[in-house]
């Protein structure tokens, strides 16, 4: 439990909120756990170390509950900011709809300054035209937070029930928003700030859910290498196994610091304090060694961690997306240099 392993990070409140989430397990789609969720109390709005303690243990137990919780979270908090369909929100929040955040799209990943989606006036409201892709939960969404260029300027705008169509990707729910003249409801004329202070406050909890697949490979791998048996002892007792395995946990350990470092970071900024070079080293250091930490665990497993129905080899899976979204490794590299370095 991380606020007892670490209680510099936390207050009485996360204690009770991790054993809540430790307990927590849900099946079926993507609505059937946004629900269960929902109905746990686990979606109301709490502060960064909360998606931290939370994440840490949907990931080690179910990858895709995890993806659930933290997409629900990124599409109420642009709202939440810009104080906007509060009853889209609350409906989110209890569980009762799905939500989508509509950031990416074919030319615009990394580089979100691309963005070619555009939002046009149709009366009293507005119609979006464009697509988004890669969109986590995109194809059980109920609503989804679009981001749209207007004039030369890019807005935030949420879109009922948008067109989709599934994209095929590990174990994520994931799809395209295709948008044709679709209505729209703007949220906020200004669309940058909203899109990065989320990114800003969930991206240490990737983190998070790196180091709760990570726990995961490891526990699997102690159990594995004391139950196998090889040239007359168990794996345990070789040597070269033991420096694995103690390697796993160092970098367990250190990546676990970095998030919650980050995510103390982020809550403890003042208004409208940017955290963007902490929130990206929190995210990085800690999905950078989960892979290591995973893949030294399907190593150690042999033949058996790469059979289809492995957990080691679905950990291998589900790691990999997070080096990727809300901020891919080498992206966050170029946030650091600048926040050292100053603009290039």
């Amino acid at each position: 439990m991380l606020t007892q392993s670490h209680p510099w990070c936390f207050q009485p409140e996360h204690a009770a909120l991790e054993t809540l989430a430790a307990g927590f397990r849900a099946e079926g789609g993507i609505r059937e756990r946004v629900a269960a969720l929902g109905a746990a109390g686990l979606l109301q709005p709490r502060d960064t170390r909360s998606l931290a303690v939370v994440r840490r243990h949907l990931a080690y137990h179910a990858p895709l509950t995890d993806l659930a919780f933290v997409i629900q979270e990124l599409g109420c908090t642009p709202l939440e900011r810009a104080g906007a369909l509060p009853e889209v929100v609350a409906e989110a929040r209890a569980g009762r709809r799905v939500l989508a955040f509509g950031l990416t799209e074919p030319n615009a990943g990394s580089d979100v300054r691309g963005i070619e989606t555009r939002a046009e006036r149709d009366g009293a409201g507005w119609r979006l035209t464009g697509t988004k892709h890669f969109i986590s939960n995109a194809p059980d969404c109920d609503g989804a937070v679009v981001f749209a260029v207007h004039e030369g300027t890019v807005g935030c705008w949420f879109v009922e029930a948008p067109p989709t169509s599934a994209q095929s990707v590990a174990a994520h729910s994931i799809g395209r928003l295709e948008l044709d003249g679709t209505p729209a409801v703007r949220v906020a004329e200004r669309g940058f700030g909203l899109a990065f202070a989320t990114l800003e406050r969930c991206r240490p909890s990737v983190g998070a859910a790196a180091v709760g697949l990570a726990a995961r490979a490891l526990d699997e791998t102690v159990r594995h290498v004391h139950a196998r048996h090889q040239f007359g002892a168990p794996l345990a007792a070789l040597p070269v196994v033991r420096l694995r395995v103690a390697e796993m946990a160092v970098e367990l350990e250190l990546a676990t610091l970095a998030t919650l470092h980050a995510c103390w970071k982020r809550d403890a900024a003042a208004p409208g304090e940017r955290t963007a070079a902490s929130s990206a080293v929190g995210k990085l250091a800690a999905t950078e060694a989960a892979q290591r930490i995973i893949d030294a665990a399907v190593q150690l497993h042999g033949g058996a961690g790469v059979e289809e129905e492995s957990v080691v080899q679905q950990l291998y899976r589900a790691v990999r997306p997070l080096r990727i979204y809300e901020g891919a490794t080498d992206v966050l590299y170029t946030v650091i240099a600048e926040a050292i370095l100053g603009p290039a």
